[in-house]
């Protein structure tokens, strides 16, 4: 009996002594062993297994728990020490980001050089110009916030849209700052993105910015938008109160896949005029040169409306794509409300349509156009996207007493993309009639070719 005791004794001493990291199967081994040579009792055989596998629990219990809290460290330090993604697009512009989309910055721009030669009546001049030369500062921050801030260096430069946005809600966004106001669907259009070199005889009633506030959702199948807005960034009077405005434009789109569009689009436009120095409505006027700016002399003129009270425009537009044809119509009725006269109106349309001669189509996206992308390139086998565009434009500037004039042109152009973010165009316009106005009866001719590019 005190022999068993004193083995007992010995292999419980062993059994506390040993390490965690001892290998259980060899302690095993030697307590079986000492059971089959009688050394240890049923009893203190059963007994010092229970103890056994009572340590090899806690053991692999404590492995398993240092194993996950290594896990969780691992993961943590991996994650503070990703590096920040850095992606450069060929479309949307050059673009840094965090991995988590907190952050967001990008940098896009538009340089676009023309060249005019003319002939026919009134004696315009031919020359060359830096159309557009737009740089655009746009990101966001903490995700749900974003801003925007664009410089035209061209002409002098100008501030072009500049806004803090919010777009938290699903496919919503709200702005405030300068802004195009939402009208007309060529000018919804990025001028990068134009079927022309320039924008058809409706930009007449169009491409205003204002400084205001503004909300607009986007979805495949309809777009809306709608703001309220103050004056220009560029008013210098600050003791009268500025003139302020609406606008909003709505679109339908019950077609939009495969290839295929059929669009649908409305848009209003208020604007009451502010005051000049001595308490008196200021003066109105609208004016359009021939679809190029080089010249930079109107065609059609309403000269000064006096004592003008508010504008408002209305217009309407349709758009269709099947495949590498595409076309698009809109138009644009514009009444004026006098204080010490007769209300106005005036009005114009266009209608213009385009054909790839390559493998290529126009991109809709949600109410605009974008960016068309070559599907083969130049230097990569192909030879670019390449389309034939045409254009009929109407406007009409007489009224009453203001006899602005009228004019209708024919526009014909190519576009070549050779590869994304190059395009080279060439446009004929022939301006077939000049009603009335400053220049009745005179018919310019106009060739302009254009060198873009835009990031």
């Amino acid at each position: 009996m005190r022999h068993s005791r004193s083995v007992s004794a010995l292999l419980l001493s062993g059994l506390l002594a040993l390490s965690p990291l001892t290998q259980a199967s060899e302690l095993e081994l030697l307590i079986n062993m000492l059971h089959e040579n009688g050394m240890v009792s049923d009893e203190q055989y059963g007994r010092l297994m229970a103890e056994l596998n009572q340590n090899k629990q806690a053991t692999e219990t404590e492995k398993q728990q240092e194993h996950e809290a290594r896990q969780v460290m691992e993961t943590r330090l991996d994650e503070a020490t990703q590096p920040p993604e850095v992606e450069v697009t060929t479309r949307g512009g050059i673009r840094v980001r965090t991995t988590d989309g907190e952050f967001e910055t990008r940098l896009r721009g538009r340089l676009m050089v023309d060249a005019a030669a003319h002939n026919g009546n009134p004696d315009l001049g031919d020359g060359t110009e830096i159309r557009r030369a737009r740089l655009a500062w746009t990101g966001r921050m903490f995700h749900d916030w974003g801003f925007q801030f664009d410089y035209d260096f061209a002409d002098g430069g100008k501030l072009r849209d500049s806004f803090v946005s919010y777009e938290g809600f699903e496919d919503i966004r709200l702005r405030t700052g300068l802004m195009e106001i939402p009208f007309q669907l060529q000018y919804r259009t990025s001028s990068s993105n134009s079927q022309l070199i320039e924008r058809s005889l409706l930009g007449a009633f169009g491409g205003d910015r204002y400084i205001g506030v503004m909300g607009d959702i986007k979805k495949q199948h309809w777009s809306f938008a709608a703001g309220a807005f103050g004056d220009t960034a560029t008013r210098k009077n600050p003791i009268n109160d500025e003139g302020w405005g609406l606008g909003s434009r709505l679109t339908v789109a019950p077609i939009n896949s495969d290839g295929r569009l059929l669009h649908f689009g409305t848009a209003v436009m208020y604007r009451n005029v502010d005051k000049d120095a001595s308490g008196q409505q200021r003066v109105v006027r609208f004016s359009e040169q021939p679809e190029a700016r080089v010249a930079g002399r109107p065609i059609v003129d309403t000269g000064d409306i006096s004592n003008s009270r508010s504008f408002t425009r209305y217009g309407a537009e349709t758009a269709v794509i099947r495949g590498p044809f595409s076309a698009q119509a809109e138009y644009v009725h514009t009444a004026v409300s006098r204080s010490s006269a007769s209300n106005l109106g005036f009005d114009g349309w266009h209608l213009q349509a385009g054909y790839f001669l390559t493998n290529d189509a126009r991109v809709y996206e949600r109410g605009d156009f974008g960016a068309v992308t070559p599907k083969h390139r130049v230097g990569q086998g192909g030879i670019g996207a390449w389309e034939l565009t045409l254009r009929y434009s109407s406007l009409d500037l007489s009224d009453r007493d203001i006899i602005g004039g009228e004019m209708d042109l024919f526009n014909v152009g190519l576009n070549w993309f050779p590869v994304p973010m190059l395009r080279f165009s060439a446009n004929y316009i022939d301006v077939i009639k000049v009603k009335d106005g400053p220049n009745d009866g005179q018919k310019p001719r106009v060739f302009l070719v254009r060198s873009q590019w835009a990031f």
